[in-house]
């Protein structure tokens, strides 16, 4: 199985690295998201990160996890997402290849 940093590789999405945290922007987030479902991976949760050129500030209040047969459907994750506060800059989804 392919971890996420490998997967976003391979589909050639946009991410970055930064002390070891594989961060999708928060406006890629949607086509991310999307992309990981349409893929049929599994999916177990994702970590809130603000990112400025010098720092990186994870924030744990929203970064839920869950066993993978129990992500919440695409719309419901976008909604939950969407609802989050303007200091999250970046995510960091957790997921794996089904395969």
């Amino acid at each position: 199985m392919s971890d996420w940093r490998e997967l976003l590789e391979q589909w050639n999405f946009p991410h970055l690295q930064r002390g070891g945290v594989t961060l999708v922007a928060r406006s890629d987030a949607p086509a991310c998201i999307k992309l990981i479902y349409a893929n049929q991976c599994l999916f177990a949760g994702y970590d809130s990160f603000t990112v400025t050129p010098e720092w990186i500030q994870p924030h744990m209040e929203w970064s839920p996890s869950w066993k993978c047969s129990e992500a919440p459907i695409p719309d419901d994750l976008l909604s939950e997402l969407k609802a989050h506060p303007s200091e999250i800059t970046h995510y960091e989804f957790v997921f794996k290849s089904a395969a």
